[in-house]
């Protein structure tokens, strides 16, 4: 699975999650591509969901989209780092989709994960240099956030997470360079799967 959330057609972001389907499909697996900008499906979670949700019940178009997740192997999600944090499309696909009782629940001895067999992939795309946010200790607040207090709160298992500096300065050249560095990374990635 593939979750992508930039709504420009010609970013990095897309253009990536394009390559990496067509790497997956060499290799003979089902891709499933949800580009969040092309999805009709609504990112915010409504009071209705929420009451819904609390009460047990899943709302069909949640319920569709857990579906694919579940049966995901392998997920790669693909995003711009935007003011130091998620787009907000994927923030509300976050909220709607990784749910209390599908992606994990509570016990007395608090959260259980519940994906555990899902393995996770992040891509970030950003603006600055690694250099400028690694200096103020947020590279690793970045893999800790958007990474383990997400996808590894839900029990994932997070193989790999990407940042592509200056993405918006980047010309073709080295964008075809972030682009075979990540896809190079894979052969490593799918020998652990």
């Amino acid at each position: 699975m593939i979750i992508s959330a930039h709504p420009s057609d010609k970013s990095f972001s897309n253009y990536l999650a394009k390559a990496l389907r067509q790497q997956y499909e060499l290799l003979g697996w089902k891709v499933i591509w949800r580009n969040l900008y092309e999805k009709d499906f609504s990112v915010v979670l409504s009071p209705a969901d929420l009451e819904a949700l609390k009460s047990g019940t899943v709302p069909a178009d949640i319920e569709a989209e857990q579906k694919l997740m579940q049966e995901a192997d392998l997920i790669s999600v693909v995003y711009p780092l935007w003011w130091a944090s998620f787009p907000a499309v994927l923030k509300g696909y976050i909220d709607r989709v990784l749910t209390n009782g599908f992606a994990f629940k509570y016990g007395r001895g608090g959260a259980t994960g519940l994906l555990t067999d899902k393995r996770v992939i992040l891509h970030t795309t950003m603006g600055n240099t690694v250099e400028e946010y690694d200096d103020k200790g947020l590279i690793e607040a970045f893999r800790t956030i958007q990474g383990q207090e997400v996808f590894g709160f839900c029990g994932m298992q997070i193989i790999g997470h990407h940042f592509y500096p200056q993405i918006t300065l980047a010309d073709e050249k080295q964008r075809e360079h972030y682009l075979q560095k990540a896809l190079n990374s894979y052969p490593e990635i799918f020998a652990r799967i």
